[in-house]
């Protein structure tokens, strides 16, 4: 008791000023009916000015932080999201793009920065690979984010250079077997989104080529297009063009069957069986981002696939736009660990 008497009043002396100086004359029972007032008021200023900080969220610009290169599918996705966001919100959205490694440096970023609710990561299914294509993963998928919302979903496609002869899924393969270790592969780096799809494709044809990592599905697109490489599997939105236009030829989809979006191009499991890869896009925030303002990021994200203008901009990419509540999105994404850890320890990917 005397302990706890001796506790309470260094706990007074250490207010200082006008708190402090009467301590020494009180009673032992109003120096603990004392301190439990003051620590009872401290407590609540705390409540107030954390949710006053929250209440008043945004109160200054936001930043996502795109984890490939600018020009890609995932990039395309994140613009217009930031688009309709920067009408809704009463601070503007940022996007800087940080490609490199898969994934990793955005998501170190994101990992270290504060969980104040101004940083994101804007990311897809590379982010659910990084944890199983490291011996020493750069960060922990579960432990250091929390997810926020599922943004969309669309297609990626195989494409080609159009000067290779093959023009068909079943005649690139019987190429590559034919020349092994000739051709390349691009993708938007080590355990990328790109780069997971073309590596079950090669496994599941029994082929052999070569990967060439860039930053960014943008970079490796103008690979292709430049004729450096020879294929690349990538979002069906930015190749539309190309596709169109003859600079690239398009020879599969990696979803389960056929995509109205592009009835005619068989799905690569017709070829396959089995063969199939969902693409995504979704917002992370740092872990301890306070509650509250996971759930009003994910609501305003909600809002924005409600609006016509801006489903309208995205189904003209061929992509599915989604949002959705952060716990379902938590599960959606704990499958795709699942996923990635299944095909990177089948197909031997772990890189160090």
């Amino acid at each position: 008791m005397q302990f706890e008497q001796l506790k309470w009043r260094s706990f007074l002396a250490s207010l200082g000023g006008a708190v402090a100086w009467p301590v020494a004359g009180l009673s032992d029972r109003r120096v603990t009916v004392l301190c439990r007032a003051v620590a009872a008021v401290l407590l609540a200023l705390a409540f107030l000015t954390l949710a006053h900080a929250q209440g008043s969220w945004p109160d200054r610009p936001i930043k996502f932080i795109v984890h490939v290169a600018a020009g890609g599918g995932v990039d395309m996705n994140a613009r217009i999201l930031v688009d309709r966001l920067n009408q809704q919100l009463p601070h503007p959205v940022l996007i800087e793009n940080q490609g490199g490694g898969g994934g990793v440096i955005a998501g170190r970023m994101v990992a270290n920065a504060a969980a104040d609710g101004y940083t994101f990561l804007f990311a897809g299914p590379g982010h659910a690979a990084q944890a199983f294509m490291h011996k020493q993963p750069p960060f922990d998928p579960i432990r250091d984010f929390i997810p926020v919302a599922l943004v969309t979903e669309f297609p990626l496609v195989v494409v080609i250079k159009p000067s290779l002869p093959a023009r068909t899924l079943a005649e690139f393969i019987a190429l590559l077997k034919a020349e092994p270790d000739k051709h390349t592969f691009g993708s938007s780096g080590v355990g990328g989104s790109s780069h997971i799809p073309a590596e079950m494709f090669v496994r599941q044809a029994g082929v052999s080529m070569i990967h060439v990592p860039f930053r960014g599905n943008g970079p490796s697109s103008a690979a292709l297009i430049g004729g450096q490489i020879d294929m690349i599997i990538d979002g069906l939105a930015p190749q539309l063009g190309n596709i169109a236009d003859g600079r690239v030829r398009v020879l599969g989809v990696t979803t389960k069957s056929r995509t109205p979006f592009l009835p005619n191009v068989p799905a690569v499991s017709e070829t396959l069986p089995g063969y199939q890869f969902p693409m995504w896009v979704g917002l992370f925030a740092p872990a301890k981002t306070p509650k509250p303002i996971i759930d009003r990021l994910a609501a305003e994200v909600a809002k924005v696939m409600q609006d016509p203008l801006t489903r309208k901009r995205y189904l003209e990419l061929s992509v599915e736009p989604r949002g959705s509540a952060p716990q379902e999105f938590d599960t959606f994404f704990r499958e795709q660990l699942k996923f990635n850890e299944e095909i990177i320890t089948s197909a031997k990917l772990q890189q160090d």
